[in-house]
């Protein structure tokens, strides 16, 4: 597979590919058998077993950064569906977790730096393939899943490597004007009460649309108001979605 790095074990793709970003392609992506420090959004830790997919994808000044977790997030999605002749039903609780019956089945966390006169965007994605439900309760991931619990079926791990890679680096260059309508498709929080937990607190508010960069549009007795994925976390108002 052109530009894929496989690994035995490795503390974190995403750590892979910031300490060789300056030597390596745009595109190229990492994947392991193991993850043993891993990371998701807000610093939460995770690392993975032989059930679940942990890869990278290095992207060197994509356009519209802000934008690009939503459109990994589609990429993602569509790599999953061409695994089945009946596509599961999948959904994306904003801004980075993708859902299968209400649970959750990857996520997302982008990270950039700069080196030289470029910015490094690495894309970092945890699809859990084939783990059973005794896993994620012994673990405490209640809402999590993976897609054989979920769907009855296990994709082929490579395959569906090879296609999320595909996938990704074709949405990074695609502009998010022409993935908007997708997304709010696939978005689950819209038009729910969600809660919005910041520095400031907690707000509760309707989830309403997305903006053109990719912001949660909410509505409170206030009125209209956007918040940004590295500002908060949004939870269903009675549970996880």
């Amino acid at each position: 597979m052109e530009n894929i790095i496989f690994l035995e074990e490795v503390d974190s793709t995403n750590n892979y590919l910031k300490a060789r970003c300056g030597a390596l392609s745009d595109g190229t992506a990492v994947t392991a058998r193991i993850q043993t420090a891993g990371k998701g959004r807000r610093g939460h830790a995770w690392s993975t077993n032989d059930g679940m997919l942990p890869l990278s994808v290095l992207l060197i000044d994509p356009p519209e950064c802000e934008t690009l977790t939503a459109r990994v997030g589609l990429a993602v999605c569509s790599a999953i569906a061409e695994m089945y002749d009946k596509p599961p039903e999948l959904g994306i609780k904003w801004p980075n977790d993708v859902i299968v019956s209400s649970h959750k089945v990857f996520g997302i966390l982008c990270e950039s730096m700069r080196f030289g006169a470029s910015t490094a965007v690495i894309c970092g994605i945890g699809i859990n393939i084939s783990q059973d439900e005794n896993y994620f309760r012994m673990v405490g991931l209640p809402n999590a899943g993976s897609l054989l619990m979920l769907t009855g079926t296990a994709p082929e791990r490579n395959t569906l490597l090879k296609a999320v890679v595909s996938e990704v680096r074709n949405r990074a260059a695609m502009p998010f004007a022409d993935c908007l309508d997708e997304y709010r498709r696939r978005l689950v929080n819209l038009g729910r009460s969600v809660k919005i937990l910041g520095a400031d607190g907690e707000r509760v508010a309707e989830a309403v649309d997305v903006a053109p960069n990719g912001y949660l549009i909410c509505r409170n007795e206030n009125g209209f108001f956007e918040v940004g994925s590295g500002e908060v976390s949004v939870r269903g108002l009675n549970g996880y979605i």
